[in-house]
């Protein structure tokens, strides 16, 4: 038997390791005070339009692998980042399910990941899913049956994916705080 999957979801992954951004981080929460978005119990900063020199090669680490995703998903023109923002998740604190309108491509970078802080949980896009592969009939969840797929909150790792894909950040459950930056983006053909 043939099989084609159709209309897959890629999800972007790579180790990069520039600046420690901890302490950055921590500072700038007790200056800014935030804003409540997708985050239940924790702190979501003001957003950046440019980078600053604490994380400007962060930023351009990260627009370099969008660019490379961009490309070998066969697109033309070239991806910017035109809001970063970061993340402080203490414990019991998590992200509702959200989408991020308005962009092309969203991701996470994680900057400190505890054990047990929440990993990130992006749900399947065919709404219709659930009922045609219903739990209880499913021997083996993979990328095609599951009504979401899990992926780990690790150290210096980018997860980068389209903006339609509705994800949310599971509760953290160590008592340290995970940190993460999070960003959209556009084209500039």
């Amino acid at each position: 038997m043939n099989c084609e999957l159709l209309f897959p979801t890629p999800i972007f992954q790579e180790t990069i390791s520039y600046e420690d951004l901890t302490d950055y981080v921590k500072k700038t929460q007790q200056s800014d005070l935030g804003q409540t978005k997708s985050n239940e119990g924790g702190w979501h900063s003001s957003s950046y339009r440019v980078p600053l020199v604490e994380f400007e090669n962060t930023w351009e680490s990260i627009e370099t692998h969008l660019n490379t995703f961009h490309s070998f998903l066969g697109m033309a023109g070239e991806v910017y980042i035109t809001s970063l923002w970061f993340n402080v998740n203490k414990k019991n604190s998590w992200n509702i399910p959200h989408r991020h309108s308005s962009s092309n491509y969203s991701g996470v970078y994680y900057i400190k990941t505890p054990e047990n802080c929440g990993d990130i949980f992006f749900l399947n896009p065919n709404s219709s899913s659930g009922w045609v592969w219903p739990r209880k009939s499913v021997i083996e969840q993979n990328n095609v049956n599951s009504d979401s797929i899990q992926l780990k909150a690790e150290k210096n790792v980018l997860y980068l994916f389209p903006s339609y894909i509705q994800h949310y950040v599971g509760m953290n459950l160590s008592d340290e705080e995970r940190i993460s930056l999070s960003f959209n983006t556009a084209l500039r053909h």
